[in-house]
């Protein structure tokens, strides 16, 4: 009851001379004292012995001499349009509060939750409850209550459609009304059974939103009373904007399901660009330096034949210096003999001399390979011999080379490009080495694959950067001393080949690279060209 409605039957009270009144609403009860000016509730208000005028769901007992009739039945009006007039001033502030509760939340749970509590409010009622319709089972299940059994309880139970007080109104969308369910069969008393809680009485409506039946809301156990028409057509009412906040709850989820799968298709269709971009670029690095060992190859290839032309006719003369020389040894004196052992020695380190410029050309050329491009069978120790001698200025006199080469098979791969593999972890190694170390060059036969380690005493590599190790840019290197792409274009190269380029480090102990390749070529591998 609120204040308004009472100061009104206050001044209706005061107009008739009444000194006290007793107003009964359902199971409450106020006093009303002219002399105090004021209402009091009252669970045990005084007898009085004046006239009683009926009103709505209660009476108001007067003290005093009886009312004429006319008198009488114009203040039965007047006290039962004030307490209409309450009723309607409380009801349309218990919709709008349930307005707001219904659109204060766009998810599901967020909606029902207060949905079920302000009908209860609403119609002054033990409890309420919200059933959904599973259209796939034909079933309603329980999603919220208020008052009465636990979620608990109801989690997991389901009315059929068509069954039951809530089947029957989801199936036909007419409300029903139960005064009292003591005897009539429609009622689901298994519910009871399985939750414990007592239904007296019931008022059941549908949810619908646009023809289609969305679910039931349930209020039970009225009290003061049986539910009204009035109740009806406020539970519809509450229903109806039920229906559309549930339908934009579900239209806001499955708003969010296709923004999160249009998330998910954008963030994956970035990743294969990612990806397209940069294989593009790995590419296009490995296509450059394709050109750069091509053209190191024709180059080597041109040097090699312009010093062979000299060093051959170097390589003649010398030795026809010697034949020379051995010629006249008979012939010369005893002061002669100095001059014939110096010219003796002086071929030697000419002979020397060239085989080892032969050596270095024929290492250079074996490096390159130029005429190697395509996949053949290679033997893999002379490339690195190759490799060994072609840095030997880099490490010589400070770095000890110790090698460990096991048996090894002829090995199908594109000479080149292994040998660039070779050379860019022996370079490593080296540069590794700060002062005095040991690189170890290992290689073993295992099955169908052969194994290739260096192994340096160098710095080693710190834990951070071992994953960042093969990746394109990457490099610990000062400015100047590397570009981050040689051990990117490494690993590319080795898995090409079908192989397997890893590394172990420890920081101050020193590093090792293994490289692992497949005896023979398998149809998956793809051509040099294409690593």
């Amino acid at each position: 009851m609120t204040d308004e409605t009472l100061a009104g039957l206050a001044r209706l009270l005061d107009r008739l001379e009444v000194p006290r009144a007793v107003l009964r609403i359902g199971e409450g009860a106020w006093l009303h004292d002219r002399a105090s000016g004021g209402w009091a509730g009252d669970a045990q208000p005084p007898p009085l012995d004046g006239p009683v005028i009926p009103l709505p769901g209660g009476a108001l007992l007067l003290e005093g001499p009886t009312l004429p009739p006319a008198l009488h039945a114009l203040a039965s009006d007047l006290a039962a349009t004030l307490l209409e007039a309450g009723r309607a001033r409380d009801l349309l502030g218990m919709v709008s509060q349930t307005t707001l509760a219904l659109h204060s939340s766009l998810s599901l749970q967020g909606i029902l939750g207060p949905l079920s509590r302000q009908a209860a409010e609403v119609l002054d009622a033990e409890a309420s409850s919200v059933l959904i319709l599973d259209r796939a089972a034909s079933v309603l299940r329980w999603q919220v209550e208020s008052g009465g059994a636990s979620r608990g309880q109801l989690e997991g139970l389901s009315v059929p459609l068509g069954e039951g007080i809530a089947g029957s109104v989801a199936l036909t969308g007419s409300p029903i009304v139960i005064d009292d369910t003591a005897g009539d069969p429609r009622v689901a008393r298994w519910v009871d059974s399985a939750t414990g809680f007592r239904t007296r009485s019931l008022l059941c409506v549908a949810i619908r939103f646009r023809d289609q039946t969305l679910g039931v809301l349930e209020v039970l156990n009225k009290r003061g009373g049986g539910f009204s028409p009035e109740d009806v057509r406020l539970l519809e009412l509450i229903a109806a904007q039920a229906a559309v906040a549930i339908e934009n709850a579900a239209l806001y989820e499955r708003l969010e399901e296709r923004v999160a799968a249009r998330t998910r298709e954008l963030g994956e269709a970035n990743e294969r660009l990612s990806g397209a971009l940069q294989t593009l670029q790995d590419t296009q690095t490995q296509l450059v330096q394709s050109e750069k060992m091509a053209a190191l190859g024709m180059l080597i290839a041109g040097i090699a034949h312009e010093i062979n032309t000299p060093l051959g006719a170097v390589s003649s003369n010398t030795d026809l210096v010697g034949r020379g020389l051995r010629k006249l040894e008979g012939r010369v004196g005893p002061d002669g003999q100095g001059l014939m052992t110096s010219l003796h020695e002086l071929t030697r380190v000419n002979t020397d001399a060239c085989r080892r410029i032969s050596d270095i050309v024929t290492n250079l050329r074996t490096f390159a390979r130029l005429d190697e491009a395509e996949w053949k069978t290679a033997n893999l120790h002379e490339g690195l011999e190759s490799t060994l001698v072609l840095t030997r200025h880099l490490y010589d006199k400070r770095v000890e080379i110790v090698k460990d080469l096991g048996e090894l098979p002829p090995v199908e791969c594109c000479p080149g490009q292994i040998n660039q593999v070779f050379m860019n972890l022996i370079v490593n190694a080296i540069q590794a080495i700060e002062g005095a170390g040991t690189i170890r060059v290992r290689s073993r036969h295992d099955g169908s694959y052969v194994r290739i380690e260096v192994q340096d005493t160098g710095c080693g590599i710190p834990p951070e950067n071992l994953e960042k190790l093969f990746t394109a840019g990457f490099t610990t290197k000062p400015r100047g001393r590397g570009t981050g792409l040689g051990l990117a274009i490494c690993e590319k190269i080795v898995r090409a080949h079908g192989g397997r380029l890893g590394v172990e480090s420890r920081p101050g102990q020193g590093t090792t690279f293994t490289l692992t390749l497949p005896v023979h070529r398998s149809p998956q591998e793809t051509t040099a060209s294409g690593a």
